[in-house]
């Protein structure tokens, strides 16, 4: 039987793992945290999931959560001026490609008590480079899924893939629970349960995302993406979470006055529902060498990071995990050489990351002609905001029309001529 370590208790590190074991490798997950830390944690991500992603939770049994979360319909998005005012409102419904938002405590607690239920090996402690040298030997393949952890360091920048080399945003969090916020339609612009976004040309962008956490259960998040050293970056010296939210009110009344009454009465729904920080979204190389000479491959946001603007982490890490997992069962019993996983990675970085990488990077920089000329099509033809939204689900779908102008006006051409057939 093929045994694989997987260091990492994330989205991607628990999709390898129940997706494998599901297939009858013998699995042996490490992670740093117990049940009861995560949930008595603070929030590590306000990570959203379309259905794509669902889909394959579900296929795994993993979709504790189905029936009591608030599905995320559509999005509203308002373009702004540097001092709030609306230029351009979008909307879209995702239709089949609705998802949800479940606070990742609450998940991966959950999911950690599962593995080991269904039989995989479960191991609680950080891995250090010299425990990770013994790990490789004893399996025969071991896989990095430790995101932003130390043991990063392993995995080369890959210059010519990585665009940023400082942090584009500075980040800040929160889970709020609040009569105004909760519910089927809590924007009147919207006939649906949004995705809202703020996008404040040169000032930062900021999210709120229909959420369940196991603390409160509907709520909502709230995600500030401040441009460094702009008026919006103001949260970083924050004591704690009730400071931030008094921090985001006073935000939201300078740069988002009509949204602000909504989260009249809102709080934190717990003492921990809060984030702030910031950190430089990499690309990174995929085989790591030990001294020993053995390898080991980066998986998710070991080598894939990104800025989470379009809201793709979560699942970029699914998507990376579904591949690699036909990739290694379809590798039979032939060794996981260095080669095995650097093709693995550029066939997924070829068909999936390199759009995704693509888009976000996109929506941090202002819209340039062609993603112009679609979005002003799409505040006034309500199917091309629907069509813009869905694909979302799967960054690719994007191009080629995000890029070039004459493509965008062929698509906004032949999608109002398709509706009006």
């Amino acid at each position: 039987m093929t045994k694989v370590a997987i260091i990492g208790g994330g989205q991607c590190g628990f999709h390898l793992a129940f997706g494998l074991l599901d297939r009858g490798f013998e699995i042996t997950l490490y992670t740093d945290r117990t049940p009861d830390q995560l949930l008595g944690g603070k929030i590590p991500s306000t990570a959203f999931l379309f259905n794509q992603t669902l889909e394959w939770e579900r296929r795994l049994g993993l979709n504790f959560w189905e029936d009591c979360a608030p599905i995320g319909e559509g999005m509203l998005v308002d373009f702004r001026d540097p001092n709030g005012k609306v230029m351009m409102t979008v909307k879209g419904q995702l239709g089949d490609r609705s998802g949800q938002a479940i606070d990742q405590r609450s998940k991966f607690a959950r999911w950690t008590q599962e593995f080991e239920r269904r039989g995989g090996t479960l191991v609680y402690r950080a891995i250090d480079m010299s425990e990770l040298e013994g790990i490789a030997g004893d399996n025969d393949l071991t896989l990095v899924a430790s995101g932003k952890g130390p043991i990063n360091a392993l995995f080369a920048r890959d210059a010519e893939r990585s665009v940023h080399a400082t942090p584009p945003r500075n980040l800040a969090a929160m889970l709020l629970t609040g009569s105004k916020l909760i519910g089927d339609h809590p924007w009147p612009k919207a006939s649906f349960r949004p995705l809202r976004f703020n996008f404040v040309f040169g000032v930062g962008e900021f999210f709120s995302l229909p959420f369940y956490t196991h603390t409160v259960g509907e709520c909502r998040s709230i995600l500030f993406e401040a441009c460094p050293g702009g008026p919006m970056d103001r949260f970083q010296s924050a004591a704690d979470g009730a400071e931030m939210l008094e921090i985001a009110r006073g935000v939201m009344s300078d740069f988002a006055p009509d949204d602000l009454p909504l989260f009249e009465g809102a709080q934190l729904t717990d003492e921990n529902a809060w984030l702030k920080g910031a950190f430089t979204p990499t690309i990174r190389h995929p085989v790591g060498r030990l001294a020993s000479g053995r390898v080991v491959m980066g998986v998710g946001d070991t080598v894939c990071l990104n800025d989470p603007i379009s809201g793709q982490g979560a699942n970029n890490a699914s998507r990376m995990a579904e591949h690699l997992i036909q990739a290694i069962v379809a590798h039979g019993n032939a060794a996981f050489d260095a080669d095995w996983m650097q093709n693995a990675f550029d066939t997924f970085w070829n068909s999936s990351a390199s759009y995704t990488s693509a888009f976000t990077n996109a929506l941090l920089n202002p819209p340039g002609d062609a993603v112009m000329h679609v979005l002003q099509a799409a505040s006034v033809q309500p199917h091309i905001g629907d069509h813009f939204m869905r694909c979302f689900e799967r960054p690719s779908e994007y191009w080629p029309w995000i890029a070039d102008l004459e493509e965008a006006k062929r698509f906004v051409a032949d999608r109002s001529l398709s509706h009006a057939a």
